[in-house]
């Protein structure tokens, strides 16, 4: 922009800006980048990873403040909460523990407002919270499967013995 059209755009009360000046990637990180690009858009590589959920769910916040997980949100109890890891018990928190108990459990016998759930998940949901997310490291947590699983098996022994007294 010439120096006169800025002086020109500065009379008309817009503000004064220098131009950015965006420096060149290294090329290892753009080639990186092209190939993390390249896997991302492979069809057969999406499929395995939505087919095949990771052992290990991991989640952190960003430094602005976003919460991000491993995993792709199946199941919404509210079209408009997505779930998201709180401190006190709320909808979110409700629906990350669904989701979180739908990567274990096989039986899908319940419809949420978006997607079909175990009604076995619904019922451990706040149990769950309470035991496990509520728990959690504020910032940044992992949680293997197998203790998912775990957990869900220990609330299956439990109710077997409550069952039998």
């Amino acid at each position: 922009m010439s120096r006169q059209m800025n002086n020109e755009r500065h009379s008309m009360g817009a503000p004064l800006r220098s131009p950015k000046r965006v420096p060149d990637k290294p090329a290892a990180r753009r080639s990186r980048r092209c190939a993390r690009i390249a896997r991302a858009a492979d069809p057969a590589r999406n499929a395995r990873a939505l087919a095949a959920p990771p052992e290990d769910i991991c989640f952190h916040i960003d430094r602005d403040g976003r919460q991000h997980f491993n995993f792709k949100q199946q199941i919404w109890l509210d079209p408009a909460v997505p779930m998201a890891c709180t401190r006190v018990h709320s909808t979110a928190l409700t629906t990350l523990a669904i989701n979180l108990l739908t990567l274990v459990l096989r039986r899908r016998d319940y419809h949420a407002a978006i997607g079909t759930v175990s009604r076995r998940a619904v019922v451990l949901a706040r149990e769950f919270s309470d035991d496990c997310l509520l728990r959690a490291p504020g910032q940044a947590w992992v949680m293997p499967r197998s203790a998912i699983r775990a957990w869900v098996d220990s609330r299956r022994r439990a109710r077997a013995i409550g069952r039998a007294r």
